[in-house]
């Protein structure tokens, strides 16, 4: 008796199988055939970029040498080329590096500021042309057009922000603004997150600092000493060491004249 049910059983069970495919084979072969398709489709599309990558980097790179020949124009001409049709990445590159090989600085720095503010480019790209600019700024020794170009650059999720702070302290330093590069100065050298040989350049900017502009006169000396020891203070010359805090000068006081 058991072997007729399990006779039974079986029958059952082909008839299931044998209606289940009379049923499902159509969509499970429409099925197969679009994985396989989509398969081939993803594989020929990555194909394909990565060909396209190859080709603009090396259309990039051609174009870096002519840059690096001093020839410019060609240069400018070869990266406008790939910025119209090359991936995205090396596109928004040949953008920066053609507005760079402008003769016109003032085009250069419209181009570079267009895209530090096209929302079509990443983020990191973006304040990269824009941290250019801010070299273009440099050279024209605008200090106020350069903090307005520094600004967004400065902010604390800024990924330039450290540079971006550098060049301001040292921009201030230049042009005599020596509180402001002090400040600057200070911030960098306080940050935890900066890197050290950044820290380490702060702190040898802030001794440039202090050479530049000389010692400051204590406040109340300023006021009340100056008349009795005829118009002279007397100053303590203070060196701040890297690692922050005040080292103890001389004994001798040095004799300063305030400003009149």
């Amino acid at each position: 008796m058991s072997d007729i049910f399990h006779e039974v059983d079986e029958d059952v069970r082909r008839d299931k199988a044998a209606e289940f495919w009379r049923r499902y084979q159509t969509p499970i072969f429409v099925g197969a055939f679009l994985i396989v398709a989509a398969t081939g489709a993803w594989s020929y599309y990555q194909d394909k970029r990565l060909k396209a990558a190859e080709e603009a980097n090396a259309r990039y790179v051609a174009a870096v040498a002519l840059a690096d020949e001093g020839r410019n124009a060609e240069a400018a001409a070869a990266f406008d080329a790939i910025a119209k049709d090359a991936p995205k990445g090396y596109a928004a590159l040949a953008r920066i590096r053609a507005a760079e090989a402008r003769p016109d600085k003032a085009q250069a720095l419209s181009e570079l500021s267009a895209i530090g503010e096209d929302p079509n480019v990443d983020k990191l790209t973006q304040e990269i042309a824009m941290l250019r600019a801010a070299l273009i700024v440099v050279e024209g020794d605008d200090r106020e057009k350069l903090e307005r170009t520094l600004g967004p650059l400065m902010l604390s999720t800024g990924a330039f922000r450290f540079s971006a702070q550098e060049w301001n302290g040292l921009d201030a330093l230049f042009n005599d603004d020596y509180d402001e590069a002090e400040r600057v100065f200070e911030q960098v050298l306080n940050d935890r997150d900066a890197p050290q040989s950044m820290r380490q350049r702060a702190s040898a900017y802030k001794g440039l600092l202090h050479a530049k502009r000389g010692p400051k006169p204590a406040p109340a000396a300023a006021t009340s000493g100056g008349a009795a020891n005829g118009g002279k203070v007397d100053v303590v010359p203070v060196i701040e060491p890297e690692s922050g805090g005040a080292m103890p000068a001389g004994s001798a006081p040095i004799e300063t004249v305030p400003g009149k």
